[in-house]
């Protein structure tokens, strides 16, 4: 998954130098403009990728710390009576 990710990357990097190589000076800024949003939603999309995966396991870490508290009570109830 990082491979293909890389690679895409590489590919955004490479297409938007060719686009800027090719164009002329007249339409380099609205080039440019459109290469940068392209860049940024690509860098949107791979943020939201990885964070997702980070989200979900923060959760469930969360999840799990909190049966672990909920166990402790239980057993300190069940020592006191």
């Amino acid at each position: 998954m990082k491979k293909k990710l890389l690679y895409a990357v590489i590919a955004l990097l490479l297409s938007s130098a060719v686009n800027f190589a090719c164009s002329n000076n007249k339409e380099a800024e609205s080039e440019k403009g459109t290469a940068q949003e392209v860049t940024e939603k690509a860098a949107k999309e791979m943020v939201d990728r990885i964070r997702g995966p980070i989200e979900k396991a923060r959760a469930a870490k969360e999840l799990q710390e909190q049966k672990y508290r909920d166990i402790e009570e239980a057993l300190k109830e069940t020592g006191k009576e």
